[in-house]
């Protein structure tokens, strides 16, 4: 168990000890609105995935999941999928194509610099988890934690502003965490499970709603009748937080410690499945203790090998999944001719391998979550480009997954904007009608309370929220 004091406890029910003061003050149906504190997670992948097995199909209101985003069916009224958002940072400055793993957060420009042989420097904004974690992660351990694995990092090996998303500010990249038992390490140090401990703990949150429930009962007949009605919702409200506080208590269940990797197995392809799901089940815990409120999570881009994938029951002929992804798109790859079954199989084999990407959010991570924490959680997951093929950066594919009391979006909604022909190689980079993901930075603001936030990145890339969001 965490070691909570009482601040911290209260807290992490959402609400601080002054404004629990002053809640009698507060009409009846905004003691009763009070709930958990919001949480955001983000999920990034490069290379982007196989468009035609994407796109879900039917309209707006009545859609059927694609064959990749069907592991969603289970939360499809907590989903929006989103068609047609552009990665327009990407188009400007320096480079795009996978330099635009560096815009899709930031929503600026990759400038000049010496960070790669290009002549790519690192943008030079923070990354909107930042923005968030600056507003609602500085009542836990950790405003923000940042999970992945090889080779999402800067020493992963063609890696750069083509390779991380994540930014502490400007041209401050953060590496994420790669192996379980080091994430582990990080998170749960100073965590306890000692049952003693527990018992004395579960006495002193008590005592504290005691204490508080005696002294405004005395309160009590000295107040106007107006107030007194006031009050006696207040007394309600702290017997519902003392009946959630009970259950936080069960919330944090410290894991098992996982088993050491080494260096070699970090970057042994066949091991991500396994650490995928140890990474993202250590997510699950790490926010039901409140150890943080946004986490974030990247996998690599065209580095790496998809040989994993046969581990996890997909038939396949993976290899680089940048070899395969030009295989989706073109006649030839160097000098080697790509035949129609190769085509065919890389356009497979990169929807498999996101079809299996979104099972690991779902059953590892959204599955995970208990029902307190889900409820009051946005997820958002996309890549940086299209077409892994083409490389373009219109119309990246992004998923918001909206918990149920979170209440910002219109859930359960397929939004197309544009025209866009992603398998198309002349219409790849074209202007379509589409809409700009500045403008979904700004709405993901909006829907952790920061309502104040109209610009995310570089407002001439599009400013405030996407309306059609709400």
């Amino acid at each position: 168990m965490t070691k909570w004091n009482r601040r911290k406890f209260l807290k992490a029910a959402g609400i601080s000890a002054s404004a629990a003061a002053l809640l009698p003050l507060f009409p009846i149906p905004q003691v009763e609105a009070i709930g958990g504190p919001k949480r955001m997670v983000m999920v990034a992948h490069g290379q982007g995935t196989d468009m035609t097995r994407w796109r879900p199909s039917g309209s707006e209101d009545n859609f059927e999941l694609s064959y990749i985003l069907n592991p969603f069916e289970e939360y499809k009224s907590n989903l929006i999928v989103l068609d047609g958002i552009d990665n327009e940072p990407a188009f400007h400055g320096k480079a795009g194509g996978h330099f635009g793993m560096a815009t899709m957060w930031t929503g600026v420009i990759c400038p000049e610099g010496n960070v790669r042989s290009e002549g790519v420097g690192w943008p030079k904004a923070p990354s909107v988890d930042r923005l968030i974690a600056d507003r609602i992660g500085k009542d836990t351990p950790f405003d923000a934690f940042y999970w992945g694995t090889w080779p999402a990092a800067q020493n992963g090996g063609n890696q750069g502003p083509n390779g991380l998303c994540y930014y502490r500010a400007s041209e401050q990249p953060i590496d994420p965490v790669l192996t379980p038992d080091r994430s582990f390490d990080q998170l749960f140090a100073g965590v306890t499970g000692d049952e003693a401990a527990v018992a004395k703990l579960r006495l002193e949150r008590k005592s504290v709603l005691d204490l508080v429930r005696g002294e405004l009962g005395r309160l009590k007949p000295q107040l106007p009748r107006v107030d007194r009605e006031r009050l006696d919702a207040h007394l309600d409200g702290i017997r519902t937080l003392e009946n959630r506080l009970v259950d936080l208590q069960g919330m944090c269940t410290v894991p098992s410690q996982p088993r050491g990797f080494s260096e070699s197995e970090k970057k042994d392809y066949r091991l991500h499945p396994e650490i995928t799901k140890m990474q993202f089940e250590l997510m699950a815990y790490a926010m039901a203790c409140d150890l943080t409120r946004v986490a974030c999570f990247q996998w690599p881009h065209s580095e790496g090998q998809g040989n994993f994938l046969e581990s996890e029951g997909y038939a396949q002929n993976f290899g680089s999944f940048h070899v395969i992804a030009h295989q989706m798109t073109y006649d030839t790859v160097g000098d080697q001719m790509v035949t129609n079954e190769e085509r065919a199989q890389a356009r497979l084999d990169m929807a498999n391998l996101n079809q299996w990407r979104a099972k690991m959010i779902k059953e590892h991570l959204l599955d995970k979550l208990i029902p307190e924490v889900r409820d009051n959680t946005v997820l958002v997951w996309g890549s940086e480009m299209s077409e892994g093929g083409t490389h373009s950066n219109r119309n990246v594919p992004l998923v918001i997954f909206q918990g149920d009391e979170v209440n910002h979006f219109r859930a359960g909604r397929y939004l197309k904007f544009g025209s866009h022909d992603p398998t198309n190689p002349s219409q790849a980079n074209r202007e379509h009608g589409g809409e700009q993901i500045n403008k979904v930075l700004v709405s993901l603001c909006h829907s952790m309370g920061m309502e104040d936030i109209e610009t995310v990145g570089n407002p001439e890339f599009g400013s405030g929220p996407l309306e059609d969001l709400t």
